[in-house]
């Protein structure tokens, strides 16, 4: 890249041996809610290290009811990380999720 050169997403930019090279680059508002999503995931582990099992799990479950809210609600573009397939098989898997890891974590013994 020749100074002053901007990349651009998807954008072509030629490698020294002539080859044509890829480059990506994502802007931060378009991780939002992917970084989000995984910083109430781990802190949910962090949670439940500490020997708070079922606080942990509960939080989990919350964590993917945010990812589906999310996938839910905000448009495609700021949904990188959680868009794999479609909306409604987003939405629905991570909700089936989290309805499952609440329940799991309402069952452990106290």
């Amino acid at each position: 890249m020749r100074g002053g050169d901007a990349l651009v997403a998807g954008s072509e930019q030629p490698s020294r041996a002539g080859a044509h090279v890829v480059e990506w680059e994502v802007p931060p508002s378009r991780r939002f809610a992917f970084v989000l999503v995984l910083t109430v995931m781990a802190f949910s582990i962090v949670i439940a290290a500490l020997g708070h099992v079922r606080a942990g799990g509960y939080l989990l479950a919350a964590s993917m009811a945010l990812a589906a809210t999310m996938r839910a609600a905000l448009p495609e573009k700021y949904c990188l990380g959680l868009l794999v397939r479609s909306r409604i098989f987003d939405v629905a898997t991570a909700a089936v999720f989290a309805v499952a890891l609440a329940v799991a974590a309402a069952i452990l013994p106290a």
